[in-house]
């Protein structure tokens, strides 16, 4: 570390009056005295050294200071770096006020930090610092891993606490047969699913309108898609029972081949659906998002869509939407816009506005699409009732469908 940064921290720490406490000329450290030259003139205030400042006070002190503060005293020398590494420098309080914020934090970093609550009791072996590490933990944990466990998924993977529970919505890509009857696309919260241990897929939201449901400490379980209705001999009546499943895959048709936790099969009705794309969220809050080029689920909530245009003055105006496969015009509502000639143009509904960054994720940041996954949605779309993995034997597979498919045509 420089000689300013050490100067600066010098000034937080150590510049303390003579008339305030009694402190032999000889105390004062040779290599502070360096940094701070006016401190040997007899007119200016002695700087104390590290060595002399008592344990007690200068843990007083750094708890006061911020993450970025502790990291930079900790470059100092030896003893500030234990001072400011130890659990009464403040660090499981840093700790409760970024995992506030947060969706998911590692299960490693939150062990970690109970274990530092404990640290004096004997039965607990870890270091004084151990906040400050599960601090670190949990930080390049989000950074870095890009895969879920098993446990993480699981809304039952413990019989006494709840896991997640995952807000789905299909994209726009998806088709109207789709989003039509979508909550999320209709303006309402959107649907709230959980990963159970025995690899199916149950409904939290919205509630289901048949009798039969599970229960998990308290939460109530339904089948998926049970709040729908079809009319059936002029009557309304709960539309048939579709079974969802999961299960984790490393080698899908389309995309490259990855550790356990990447990415996620889903049955839906019997029949395999593009595979989810295992990611943390674009939008910092360290939570997942499962995503595949027909739908997306996210381990925190998903804001409702907003509706942007006042009914009184819309116009409309023409937008170039670009993608990385290319660009479109679309025609879009507002309430300040021109209207134009937009006959030979695609109609677009009003788009939607991320009112609270940390709980929306947009169109534009996702990955996953009809173009990188053509070939595993063209198996669908023909009929495939199992997806096929990995590139060999998958390939020929694809390729006798497809010209199963041409021929059909």
């Amino acid at each position: 570390m420089s000689p300013s940064n050490c100067g600066q921290c010098g000034d937080m720490l150590f510049q303390l009056p003579i008339k305030s406490i009694s402190i032999p000329r000889s105390c004062i450290d040779p290599s502070v005295a360096e940094l701070y030259p006016k401190a040997k003139s007899a007119q200016v205030y002695d700087c104390l050294s590290t060595s002399f400042l008592p344990d007690d006070a200068l843990c007083h002190i750094v708890k006061y200071l911020d993450v970025t503060a502790l990291v930079r005293l900790r470059e100092c020398n030896r003893k500030l770096c234990e001072s400011a590494s130890k659990n009464s420098a403040g660090w499981p309080d840093h700790c409760t006020s970024l995992w506030s914020r947060k969706a998911n934090v590692c299960s490693t970093a939150r062990e970690l930090l109970a274990e530092s609550n404990k640290i004096d009791s004997q039965e607990c072996s870890k270091p004084t610092y151990a906040a400050m590490e599960a601090y670190k933990i949990s930080v390049t944990d989000a950074a870095k891993r890009k895969v879920i466990n098993f446990e993480e998924i699981c809304f039952d993977a413990s019989p006494d606490e709840e896991g997640i529970t995952w807000s789905f919505r299909f994209k726009e890509s998806a088709g109207r047969d789709w989003t039509s009857w979508d909550p999320w696309w209709n303006r309402q919260d959107a649907r709230k699913l959980v990963f159970l241990r025995d690899g199916t897929i149950m409904q939290v939201f919205p509630k289901g309108l048949d009798s039969t449901s599970k229960n998990h400490n308290g939460t109530r379980l339904y089948d998926v898609f049970s709040e729908r209705t079809v009319r059936r001999d002029g009557t309304e009546v709960p539309a048939p029972k579709i079974e969802m499943k999961w299960r984790f895959v490393n080698r899908p048709l389309d995309l490259p081949e990855s550790p356990e936790g990447a990415y996620v099969r889903i049955t839906v009705g019997g029949r395999d659906v593009p595979t989810y794309v295992v990611r943390r969220s674009p939008n910092g809050n360290w939570g997942f998002i499962l995503e595949s080029c027909w739908g997306v689920y996210a381990s925190f909530e998903l804001a409702p869509q907003v509706q942007t245009t006042s009914v009184v003055g819309r116009s409309r105006r023409r937008l170039r939407r670009t993608t990385r496969n290319g660009s479109r015009w679309v025609i879009v509502e507002d309430s300040d816009g021109d209207s134009g000639d937009d006959s030979e143009l695609e109609h677009e509904p009003t788009r939607n506005v991320r009112r609270r960054i940390d709980l929306f994720v947009e169109e534009s940041v996702m990955t996953q699409d009809g173009y990188s996954q053509w070939r595993e949605a063209l198996l669908y779309n023909v009929g495939a009732v199992t997806l096929p993995e990995g590139n060999g034997d998958a390939s020929d597979e694809f390729d006798n469908t497809w010209q199963n498919a041409m021929m059909l045509r």
